[in-house]
């Protein structure tokens, strides 16, 4: 029983920072103010390189572009496109505003796709292997047909 008292209070400290970190990881509010740094912050890596499983500013994936850009704005976004999908609530198109996420899927790959979502019918994301975070039109029809959801992360 002592022994088990000893390990588990040698413990205490990490199990405390454990405790204190899912707390701070709990939703930001929805504001304007972090809604546009996390805009600047996206816009500002335009013309970076994909690179598979990249998350700043040497290369980025997709969901790595999005979770850097919540990341500078003071938000943890999880890593990847499925956990990003699964951690925010479904918006209808017609309400997104600038830093929601629209997520695609591409039939060949079978995966999903994600970008920010800027207003004025643009989005910004990282695209494939071989290209540079750019922006696009969300009404063109590669866009619109392979469209799944729009979801916001901030609350």
């Amino acid at each position: 029983m002592i022994r088990g008292w000893r390990h588990f209070r040698s413990a205490l400290p990490s199990l405390l920072a454990l405790l204190l970190a899912a707390c701070s990881s709990s939703p930001v509010l929805d504001n304007p103010a972090i809604r546009q740094q996390i805009i600047e912050t996206a816009l500002g890596q335009l013309g970076r390189p994909y690179v598979y499983g990249g998350r700043d500013p040497s290369g980025f994936d997709c969901s790595g572009l999005v979770q850097y850009a919540y990341g500078e704005a003071g938000v943890i976004a999880p890593r990847d496109t499925r956990s990003q999908r699964e951690a925010g609530r479904r918006i209808d198109f017609d309400q997104a505003q600038p830093g929601d996420l629209l997520f695609y899927r591409f039939e060949q790959s079978g995966g999903l796709h994600v970008g920010l979502y800027l207003g004025d019918g643009r989005m910004i994301h990282a695209p494939a292997s071989g290209r540079q975070v750019s922006l696009v039109a969300v009404e063109m029809p590669v866009w619109k047909r392979r469209y799944l959801e729009t979801i916001r992360l901030l609350r």
